[in-house]
């Protein structure tokens, strides 16, 4: 199979043999997938600078399976932001949960074009925070993964923005004083309401959604630990 001027962005590479790399691409029409770019080390290359995280590339590409051939890379006319200071970790933490969390060969053109507009909102260095758990909200919701954030798990009651609860993951909030199992992340109904409204101005709430949702992340990763976490530090 042969596949001519795709749109992609650059997820990930690492080094194959003296002088290649093994990309991993997520790209428009085909999703997530694995390339060898033969060559691309070397010093003489003119892909080092195209074949760079953050850049919206065309690509041309041969084989199929799991590991298919890069015959060609460039840069498209969609230029796109630098990103720079904070925006940068950020942008490898949301390269690294898509490489995690997308299996290859299934497409995603919205969440293609939503991580684009991300990358965009990402460079002005404004509410990054805010932005990353936006992502991650709408990320999991693509793929089968929406959180509850309105009703109790179970009675389908309205939560009550006054009101403390215990969120179970794939299940929703419980309220908290009717449970004991002290081990479950204690948030507020305002926190889950807020959220649900894409409303994070708050910092009490900020701080209770950045928890949920590192909880919820780190469940469908697995135990593997994100190495992009260690930039924030």
């Amino acid at each position: 199979m042969r596949v001519q001027d795709q749109a992609a962005f650059i997820l990930h590479y690492f080094p194959y043999r003296d002088t290649s790399q093994i990309i991993e691409l997520f790209t428009r029409d085909y999703g997530r997938i694995a390339a060898v770019s033969r060559g691309s080390r070397s010093a003489k290359s003119k892909l080092k600078g195209v074949l760079q995280p953050f850049r919206y590339i065309q690509v041309s590409w041969s084989g199929k399976g799991e590991l298919v051939s890069l015959n060609r890379a460039e840069e498209s006319d969609v230029m796109m932001p630098l990103l720079t200071g904070n925006a940068l970790p950020c942008g490898f933490y949301i390269n690294e949960i898509l490489m995690r969390l997308l299996h290859k060969h299934d497409v995603h053109e919205d969440i293609f074009n939503e991580y684009q507009q991300l990358l965009v909102s990402l460079a002005d260095q404004q509410n990054l925070e805010i932005k990353l758990r936006l992502f991650e909200k709408y990320l999991l919701q693509q793929l089968g993964f929406e959180l509850n954030l309105s009703h109790e798990a179970g009675s389908q009651q309205a939560l009550d923005a006054h009101r403390q609860y215990f969120y179970y993951i794939e299940h929703g909030p419980v309220l908290a004083e009717q449970h004991t199992h002290s081990e479950h992340l204690v948030i507020s109904g305002k926190s889950l309401l807020d959220f649900q409204q894409g409303d994070l101005s708050d910092e009490k709430v900020r701080r209770e959604i950045k928890s949920l949702m590192r909880m919820v992340v780190a469940y469908y990763l697995g135990n593997k630990p994100l190495k992009s976490r260690e930039l924030f530090r």
